[in-house]
Order: structure tokens, then C-alpha cells, then sequence
């Protein structure tokens, strides 16, 4: 009997653990949720307050920064419809990738980019100054586009910017002394104007939750079988 109702408590324990693991995974936008910006401190661009309306991620929030440089959107607080959340940008509005037709050319998201974003998601970015939160926003903007190639290092904002010149620096050394490789949790938000993703609206850089490891689709759906068993002798033993 004791032996009996410890296994059930384990298995119970695994079943939530994973369910669990399944929820934060799926906290977070994705394809068919539907979001307003807000105008976080910051005149440059970014920073954007994001919140996820509907959809996929709904009722969570979030900050972003603008990755091409020439992209506008109709107004804060209007409703955006992400198509995807990928490692690349839907528009290009400008660089090698622009296309002088209708702009919809895919430009990846860069390593270095994703490296400087994770360290201000963490709040671990030197320099940064939560007190003079507009000055720094500004300055992480103009360091986002320079590295992703919207500002060029020869632009007087980007040369009279010490803190953005500072930043890249740490960015690109991050990545070529080999201490950080690939985007992390960093990808792009596709965003459209209208239900149908005809109109290309921004591209927005977004921290997804940390998704779980294959190990842990395995226990979820372990845990979801074992808990339909434990139902299943329940009833049997009712019928008893």
C-alpha cells in the first residue's frame, strides 16, 4: 500500500514537472499572436514596450528594439499581427539585402547583435544606466543598427556616440574570440499591419523563453501517459 501510493506521487511529480516545462515554453509570442508597442524611454527608436494581445504568449510582455532602420508602423498601441518569430527580418530596408521593389528580403540576424541583446535582457550590460534610461536606450539602438548594418560607423550619431561605439566593440569581440556563437534565445518578430500579412509592417527583436530540451518532450509525454493510467486503475477500482 505505501509502495503503491509513493509510485503514484513520483509519477504525479513527473506529470507536472513536464506540464510544466510545457507552459514556458509555450509563454511567449509566436505565429498568429497579435501585439501593441508602446514608446518605453528613448527617442532614437527603441525602446519598445511590447504586449502580446492574443494569440500564442497572450497577456505577456516585453522590451524590443527596431532592427531596420527605416521601418514605421501606424501608431502605439495598434494592433500588429506576427506572422513568424524567426532569425531573420522580413524587410530590408536598407544594406547589400535591399530590395528596391517591394523590400520583403530576408536579412539574417546577426550574431553579434543577438550577443549585446541577451546581455541587456539579462541586465548584466556594462555601461548601461537604468537612471538615464533614455540616453542609454538611444545609445543601444544606434548600436543595434550599426551592427546589423542600418548605420554606418562613419554617421556623426553613431561617432558622437561613445557608449554605442563601446558596445559594438564588446559585441564583435564577444563573437570573434569565440565566447559566443549563434543567437541564443534571440530572434526577430515579423510583423504585418493586417490579419492577412499583406502589409509588411516591423521587425523587432525579441527574447523568446527558453524552450525545453527534447529530454523533457519525452518526460511530458511520459508524465501525460502515466497520469492517464493512474486515472484509468482509479475508475477500475471504483468499478470494483
Amino acid at each position: 500500500m505505501i509502495k503503491s501510493k509513493l509510485g503514484q506521487m513520483v509519477r504525479a511529480s513527473l506529470a507536472i514537472t513536464a506540464l510544466a516545462g510545457a507552459q514556458l515554453a509555450a509563454a511567449q509570442a509566436g505565429a498568429g499572436s497579435v501585439i501593441t508597442l508602446g514608446n518605453g524611454p528613448g527617442t532614437v527608436a527603441g525602446v519598445y514596450t511590447g504586449s502580446v494581445v492574443s494569440g500564442p504568449g497572450a497577456g505577456t510582455s516585453f522590451l524590443s528594439f527596431c532592427l531596420e532602420r527605416y521601418e514605421y508602423f501606424s501608431g502605439y498601441g495598434v494592433n500588429l499581427f506576427v506572422q513568424g518569430v524567426t532569425d531573420h527580418t522580413v524587410n530590408a530596408s536598407s544594406g547589400p539585402e535591399y530590395d528596391l521593389n517591394n523590400h520583403l528580403t530576408a536579412d539574417p540576424l546577426g550574431a553579434s547583435t543577438a550577443w549585446l541583446f541577451t546581455q541587456f535582457s539579462a541586465g548584466t550590460l556594462a555601461g548601461y544606466n537604468p537612471f538615464a534610461a533614455e540616453n542609454s536606450n538611444n545609445s543601444l539602438q544606434r548600436a543595434i543598427w550599426n551592427l546589423e548594418g542600418e548605420m554606418a560607423s562613419t554617421e556623426a550619431q553613431f561617432q558622437s556616440d561613445t557608449q554605442a561605439r563601446t558596445w559594438v566593440t564588446a559585441a564583435n569581440a564577444a563573437v570573434t574570440s569565440g565566447a559566443w556563437s549563434g543567437l541564443g534565445n534571440v530572434r526577430v518578430l515579423n510583423l504585418f499591419n493586417d490579419r492577412a500579412m499583406t502589409r509588411h509592417s516591423q521587425d523587432q527583436i525579441y527574447m523568446v523563453s527558453s524552450v525545453p530540451e527534447p529530454e523533457t518532450y519525452g518526460m511530458m509525454l511520459a508524465g501525460l501517459g502515466l497520469m492517464g493510467a493512474i486515472a484509468r486503475r482509479r475508475s477500475k477500482a471504483k468499478e470494483a
